[in-house]
């Protein structure tokens, strides 16, 4: 195919990437205009990464496109799971199968390049989406979109930008942008319905979806739809998929005991722990200070269920298996409406709204005492402590003397907890040509709240008192005066975040140079964001025990300008330049720049390069009024030097504070490539890009701190706070560790994209596409603080080097089948810097001698009939083989950041239009 403008309409041209031709990706060949016949109009249309519209799809920078087609058939259930499993992404996205304890609990996300969510810009129909209510303190989570609350049966197509596009949309754009385009009209009806389930008849989920919609736009000058989505997915326990997931290497280990041996720690039986080899130090008035015992002298009071003893130790174990989700139980109803109206043929309005809300649940283990450590009340700025002893004298102490203890509530219950997720947007909008201007002004609210309510948990004052009272009998729970009912709390938080956005753009086309005329676009955003989150005021009293709590509130205003230039300077060459500066009312501007080029050098082949400089603002959790206490483990450095328990693995409280002087991100990235096109049906591109991300806002890491103690550095002076020296000692054990937000990292990312796409002919046998996508990561290096060397990631720990996808699709009568083949390289188990392979391939060590997770391939099948009157069925088995998740000692039974635990799944879906 040769590299010109070509006559497109508007749906099959924006679905077009810049490395594609026309003809590939709009799923039908372009048919030449005879002289004889008079042109046909062409029609503008506008892609992702450029606000200038033009008769071709072709663009500097290089986009993946998804139809609506592709993901029908792909057998995916959510977008979520559609984005994250394309070769560009990465790891550091959010996942709500593994979210249960994460401060972002019930989000999806994506990470492109492995950069983090907060790097990737996520747009529905070019426009900005609130972030997620909570907020994960954790570095590239702090500001993300959750992606299932966009409705999957609504979706056009997707659009994804693999280079930097912060001068044209802003923030958060440095690793890319994803657009999702949802369905702008819509005439008749339709209603469609799929169920999926696995080979065991678990991972069950089922969707029904319909749609309507009045009025033709060409006919009658308006469209109204109407599009309705619910979706329900089953809860899984790990227990029922034990038998595929897990391996006999781990089964049998003393580390890893599932299934009917005992896993986890502490029983549902109380434990005494005193003796003669014991050491502990307890402040009565403090109630903490609890430092180095042993498990020596335990023993329980009542007899330990069968396979529930570790081998070669006293203490009682608790299978906490059953209470755990590989897939938790979630419900999710969509919204999404659409009117538009043509008032003359070159102004039009047009409205949306929607409204999204999900439920979902997880299992959770009875809650623990005995081994909390401290904890921090962020209300009343207080390190606290429960009781880790028995006195003497307590009903279950006949020693005399203090007495440690563990002990788990099975008698409280399940700590089980439900996220509930709100989501509206509401837009207007108008467009009008005058003369050679194009003009679109909107009007966009867009909110998300979300409740996270935790059952079943511990009252600290009220457990606290029942201990030292003795009113509280482990051994009988019922016979105390104080009972588990009475200990029982629930908690539940509550967070808001709204963007309200006016929006204006521009775009013409004036002048002449050889190659056309100069395309010009410019535009004006205010946005006004906020935030709020509000932690139960137990947890800000320090009253819900071991629990931590992230509050934040702020709001500000941002000012954006932004304007791009497209020169035609020969028929063969184009460039692209583009700015952008926004002004926060909280840290001040940013201004970034946007240069590109492509050259056409011979009709079959394309050259293309662009340089661009991006940032990422503080989002308001770092930068606002915000903290958030939490309880983590350390290994304290100057109490760890005899191997003792405590001292080397010990539970603190943490608590993360927001930094007002905090900075932005700031990155520069390079993209170059090849557009290759030998025949109009096929096409192959190449990118090399390269991402340096500088001024990483994150926390100052723990251990910097711990290894900085006594350091004069005003970073580190006072963040440790330390309980009484145990007897022998100089110093006490730690108690709380405080952090927060600086600028201290950069990561350099780089690496390859492989685009190549072919169609055949095959005459009375109907047509063949395939496509083959692949991603290579060269270099993914990072730094922690300004003051550490770059480390290689790149083939270690979740950091893989290659993911592939090939697929063909085989399209005969009313039949089209589809099969896919995924390809996803090892890693090293360990990351780089922590030890040597010696060491992993101990046995006896935590990875159990697995020092490489390795190669996973699987194979994708699908079919599809139409030969039904207004009738669609299809039938998707993901994984036909049911390869298993390769082994993860450090991810039992499996890893899913990377992989899914389905085994060979399967989707069987129907839909049925109506005029």
């Amino acid at each position: 195919m040769r590299f010109k403008p070509t006559t497109i309409s508007v749906a099959t041209a924006g679905a077009i990437s810049m490395a594609i031709t026309a003809s590939l990706l709009a799923g039908q060949a372009i048919a030449q205009t005879p002289d004889s016949v008079a042109p046909q109009k062409i029609e503008k249309i506008q892609v992702t990464g450029s606000n200038i519209k033009r008769v071709d799809a072709e663009t500097i920078s290089p986009i993946q496109v998804i139809s609506a087609e592709e993901i029908k058939r792909s057998g995916k259930q959510t977008v979520a799971e559609i984005l994250r499993a394309i070769p560009s992404a990465g790891t550091g996205g959010l996942n709500d199968l593994t979210g249960s304890n994460s401060f972002s609990s019930g989000a999806s996300s994506v990470s492109l390049r492995g950069l983090g969510s907060a790097s990737t810009l996520v747009l529905i129909n070019g426009r900005r989406i609130a972030p997620y209510g909570l907020s994960d303190p954790n570095f590239g989570q702090s500001a993300v979109t959750n992606l299932d609350a966009i409705p999957l049966d609504a979706i056009d197509r997707v659009e994804i930008l693999k280079d930097g596009a912060s001068a044209i949309y802003g923030s958060e754009a440095i690793a890319g942008v994803v657009n999702i385009i949802l369905r702008k009209d819509f005439k008749g009806g339709s209603i469609s319905t799929r169920g999926a389930t696995n080979y065991s008849g678990i991972y069950n989920t089922a969707t029904i979806a319909g749609t309507l919609g009045l009025g033709d736009l060409a006919a009658d000058r308006y469209n109204l739809f109407l599009n309705i989505e619910g979706f329900h997915r089953e809860r899984v326990g790990f227990r029922q998929a034990e038998s595929f997931l897990n391996r006999s290497e781990f089964f049998n280990s003393t580390r890893y005991r599932t299934g009917q041996r005992a896993f986890s720690s502490y029983a549902p039986q109380f434990n005494i722990i005193a003796g003669p080899d014991e050491s502990f130090v307890f402040n009565p008035a403090t109630l903490g200070d609890v430092s180095i015992f042993s498990l020596a002298g335990a023993r329980s009071l009542t007899p330990c269920p069968l396979g529930q003893q570790r081998p070669g130790q006293p203490v009682c174990r608790f299978d906490v298996w059953p209470f755990i989700d590989i897939v938790p139980k979630s419900d999710r109803i969509n919204f999404f409406s659409r009117g538009s109206v043509d008032l003359n043929g070159t102004t039009s309005l047009f409205a949306e709204a929607s409204f999204n809300q999900i439920k979902t649940r997880y299992t959770g283990a009875p809650r623990v005492a005995g081994d909390i450590g401290s904890f921090f009340a962020s209300t009343t700025n207080t390190v606290v402590n429960i009781p880790e002893v028995l006195p003497p004298g307590h009903p279950n102490n006949s020693t005399g003397d203090f007495a440690a203890y563990r002990y788990r509530f099975s008698d409280v219950g399940p700590a089980d907890s439900e996220v509930k997720s709100d989501t509206i947007r509401l837009l207007v909008g108008a467009k009008t040509t005058l003369g050679a201007w194009d003009f679109e002004v909107g009007a966009l609210y867009n909110e998300n709240k979300t409740d996270a309510t935790s059952f079943n948990q511990i009252r600290t004052s009220v457990f606290t008192r029942a201990l030292l009272d003795g009113t509280y009998n482990f051994a009988n729970p019922t016979a105390g005066s104080v009972t588990a009912a009475q200990l029982r709390v629930n908690s539940k938080d509550t967070a808001k975040s709204s963007f309200s956005i006016l929006d204006f753009k521009t775009s013409t086309e004036f002048g002449s140079l050889p190659g056309g005329a100069i395309g010009v676009a410019a535009g004006l955003e205010y946005r006004r964001e906020e935030r709020r989150a509000t932690p139960d005021p137990l947890k800000g009293l320090g009253e819900i025990v071991g629990f931590g709590a992230a509050s934040a509130e702020g709001s500000r205003n941002l000012v954006g300008v932004y304007a791009e230039v497209r020169l035609p300077v020969l028929k063969t060459l184009e460039l692209q330049i583009a700015g952008r500066t926004d002004k926060y009312s909280d840290y001040g501007r940013s201004s970034i720049p946007k240069i590109g080029a492509a050259w056409t050098v011979l009709p079959t082949l394309k050259l293309r390069g662009s340089y661009a400089e991006g940032f990422r603002a503080p989002s308001l959790t770092e930068i606002s009024k915000s903290s958030v206490s939490a309880f983590t483990t350390i290994l304290d450095p100057k109490l760890c030097i005899d191997g003792s328990e405590l001292a080397c693995q010990t539970g603190i409280g943490l608590l993360i504070a927001a930094n007002p002087n905090v900075k932005p991100e700031t990155a520069k990235t390079y993209n170059v490539g090849i557009v290759f096109e030998p025949t109009k049906d096929s096409s192959l591109s190449l990118d090399f890009y390269k991402i340096d991300r500088r001024n990483e806002i994150s926390t100052l890491s723990l251990n910097d701190i711990l290894n900085n103690e006594d350091n004069k550095d005003p970073r580190f002076v006072g963040r440790i706070v330390r309980g009484k020296p145990a007897p022998g000692q100089t110093v006490g054990a730690i108690q709380v560790i405080r952090t927060g937000f600086f600028n201290l990292g950069r990561t350099l990312v780089q690496g390859i994209d492989l685009d190549a796409r072919t169609k055949f002919s095959l005459q009375e046998y109907g047509r063949l596409d395939t496509s083959l996508l692949l991603n290579y990561t060269d270099q993914f290096k990072g730094s922690g603080s300004p003051e550490a060397p770059l480390l290689s990631f790149a083939g270690f720990r979740d950091y893989a080097r290659v993911r592939a996808r090939a697929s063909a699709t085989w399209e005969i009568g009313d039949w089209a089948s589809t099969g896919t083949a995924n390809y996803f390289s090892g890693f090293k188990t360990f990351s780089n810097g922590d030890l040597d392979a010696g060491t992993c391939a101990s046995p006896t060590s935590q990875y159990l001698g697995y020092c490489k997770v390795d190669d996973s391939i699987t194979v994708d099948v699908g079919t599809e009939y139409r030969g039904f009157k207004n009738l669609t069925i299809s039938l998707t088995i993901q994984n036909l083989f049911n390869r298993r998740p390769p082994a993860d000692p450090l991810n039992r039974p499996a890893n899913l950041e990377w992989y899914t635990p389905y085994g060979a799944y399967a989707t069987l879906a129907a839909k049925y239009t109506f005029r």
